[in-house]
Parts: C-alpha cells; sequence; structure tokens
C-alpha cells in the first residue's frame, strides 16, 4: 500500500510551485518589483509561517544571496535550470574559508527554490568554492541546478530534500552533515585539475549517535562528455570527510567511469592528521556498468536487503511525507 501511495504521489504532483501572483518579482529589466534578489529578500517579512513567494524572472545574478534564519518559509521560483542563474567566484584560493564561498547560503527554515541555476563559476583551480550552502531545516530544492567544481553544494546541516535536480563538479561536490536525500537527479563529474580525482560525496557525521547521511535514489551518476573522452581520471562514489561518515546509493544507474573500487579513504594532512574512520558506505540494487560490486573495497556495504535499504527513505530518513511541499512530486518509499 505504500508503494502505491509513493506512486501516485509522483504521478499527481507536477503543478508548479508558483501561485498565481507571487508576492514580489525579481527582474533585472526594472520591470518587477526589484532588480536584485538580495532585494526581495531583505523585503520579506520575518518569520513567515506562510510561503513567501518571490518570482525571479530570467537572467544571470551576479550576487551574493543570503537568506537569513528570520526569513522563513521563503520559495523562490526561477524561469527554469540555465535561464535564471545566481552566480559568483568566491573561492578558497582568494582567501575565503569554505562556509563563506557560497553564492546563496540559505539558513531560514521551509525554504523551497524552483527552476533555478546555482552557480560558483570561481574555477577547478581556485579550490573549495561552493555554489550553495544549506543549512536551513526542511529545506527543498525542485528542477535546479547546483554548478561549480570543488564542495559544489554543501549540505551543512538539518533536513533536505533535492528532486530533480543536476549537481556538477569535481572533488567532494556533494558535502556536508545533513539528512539530505536525492532523488531523480543527474549527478556529473567535471574533468578536475591535473593529479587530481573526482570524488561525488563527501559526508561529515562525526559521531556514531548522529542520523545524517546523503542519500543517492534512483540518480542518474555519470560523466560530462570531456570527461567522457579522458582516460587518466579516476572517479569514486565518495569518501569520508567525517569520523563516522554516511553515504547510501541506491536505486541508481551508474556509469561507467566510476572505480571498480567505488569509494576512496580520507587522505591525511599535515595540518589535520588522518584519524580511524568508520564510514557506512551503503549501495542497494543500483544499475549500469559502474555499479559492478566485485571491486569494492571492502569496507563497503552491500545489500539486496530492501528492509536494511528501508532505512534511508522519504518516509523513514528524513519524514518528507510531513514538510515536502504538496507540488514536489516524490517517492515515499522505493521508486
Amino acid at each position: 500500500m505504500a508503494l502505491f501511495v509513493a506512486a501516485a504521489i509522483v504521478l499527481c504532483c507536477q503543478s508548479q510551485l508558483i501561485p498565481e501572483t507571487p508576492h514580489v518579482v525579481v527582474s533585472q529589466d526594472g520591470t518587477g518589483d526589484f532588480k536584485t534578489i538580495t532585494g526581495a529578500i531583505h523585503a520579506a517579512p520575518n518569520k513567515s509561517v506562510q510561503p513567501y513567494y518571490i518570482k525571479i524572472k530570467q537572467g544571470t545574478y551576479r550576487e551574493y544571496v543570503l537568506v537569513d534564519k528570520k526569513k522563513t518559509n521563503i520559495v523562490l521560483i526561477g524561469e527554469g535550470m540555465g535561464i535564471t542563474i545566481i552566480t559568483g567566484n568566491r573561492s578558497l584560493y582568494a582567501g575565503n574559508k569554505t562556509y563563506d564561498t557560497a553564492t546563496v547560503a540559505v539558513r531560514g527554515s521551509g525554504f523551497t527554490a524552483q527552476d533555478i541555476t546555482f552557480r560558483n563559476d570561481a574555477g577547478p583551480a581556485e579550490y573549495q568554492a561552493v555554489a550553495l550552502r544549506v543549512e536551513a531545516d526542511l529545506a527543498s530544492f525542485y528542477r535546479c541546478r547546483f554548478d561549480g567544481y570543488q564542495d559544489t553544494l554543501y549540505v551543512k546541516r538539518n533536513h533536505q530534500f533535492y528532486r530533480d535536480c543536476e549537481i556538477y563538479g569535481t572533488v567532494d561536490f556533494i558535502c556536508g552533515n545533513a539528512k539530505a536525500l536525492f532523488q531523480n537527479c543527474l549527478i556529473e563529474a567535471y574533468i578536475p585539475l591535473a593529479r587530481q580525482y573526482n570524488t561525488i560525496i563527501a559526508q561529515k557525521r562525526e559521531f556514531k549517535k548522529d542520523k545524517t547521511g546523503i542519500v543517492l535514489q534512483n540518480c542518474t551518476i555519470k560523466a560530462t562528455q570531456d570527461l567522457e573522452n579522458m582516460d587518466n581520471v579516476t572517479t569514486y562514489l565518495g569518501r569520508p570527510w567525517g569520523k563516522y561518515s554516511r553515504a547510501v546509493v541506491m536505486e541508481s544507474y551508474i556509469d561507467h567511469f566510476i572505480s571498480p573500487r567505488g569509494w576512496i579513504k580520507w587522505t591525511a594532512s599535515a595540518k589535520k592528521p588522518i584519524v580511524r574512520r568508520h564510514p557506512y558506505f551503503l549501495e542497494y540494487k543500483n544499475r549500469g556498468p559502474g555499479a559492478v560490486t566485485q571491486g569494492r573495497v571492502t569496507w563497503a556495504s552491500l545489500t539486496t536487503d530492501p528492509s536494511i535499504a528501508s532505512t534511508f527513505t522519504v518516509r523513514n530518513f528524513i519524514h518528507g511525507d510531513k514538510w515536502i511541499p504538496a507540488n514536489i512530486p516524490y517517492y515515499l518509499d522505493f521508486s
């Protein structure tokens, strides 16, 4: 019965999030209420208990956007991936802390975004350069693109859901310590710097009692066309940023470019000596040439048991049926 309900949610909830008349419109040509996204957010009510809809017209908005804690239930609606773009170029190499490199940072709970590209165009040589940092609880993203290189999407903390999104990067490009679940997302690796290898997930669970993790469900994991033509770049599903790092890849298509080992250990640095890590990296019912598990590292977890994998569904892992906006489709359990 649960699977039937989940299917119904996917089929029936395809309408737009935007109401007939948004609260405000952002347009660079001056035809809206604001020319900048920052201006619209500053003018939004504090501690709103109802969704506050901000329509962002087409264009490339080069600004650094902060949705502060007091700006709750903000809904940003663009006109499509690659049409409404928010971009910046802050980076670690330029002297910023990784946390401060984010083009867009979200702290206000109940945040939702749809049909927007979040980008950091600093480039691979700038090292850590975050496109989006999310600390908000109960945050949802629908049909959004996250584009960068190292640390593209920083899912720092709290409950987060991503549906029909695209994420691009090189090193640790989905990273953080949230309870973050990605469904039906396209995840593509770029060409990294010379002598670098790619890692998709870097999850930072530090304590065994923590319930955090990064889950990819029914996603497509592949290389960009440029990387497809490279035979000297290795790409892994992830590595353990935290002592008890937890990542799950289930019911997903994994292309051939992923290393047969699947996962790689965290490397020590002079400033931060390596500590013993106990990662939990689970794979369940994946498909594609990169999903063959015979060559996986011995410390990865492989299962065909649905009772184990069900721990990481929308229903059980993020309890999304209680908070994901009604107009965003999702699988409640398995796809």
